[in-house]
């Protein structure tokens, strides 16, 4: 493969990775509130557990 093959072969891959990074920043609005959902009820599990031994 020669330069020319090459630098092609890199904007293909740059290409693709941006696509990556475009689709999972569209996702983005869904997944916050489900990670926040996630962590509020892991700290209400925690919170419950250490008040139960009391």
């Amino acid at each position: 493969m020669g330069a020319a093959g090459s630098r092609f072969a890199h904007m293909k891959r740059s290409r693709r990775v941006r696509a990556v990074v475009v689709g999972v920043l569209e996702e983005l609005p869904f997944i916050c509130p489900v990670a926040v959902a996630i962590g509020s009820l892991i700290m209400i599990g925690i919170t419950l557990c250490k008040d139960w031994s009391q």
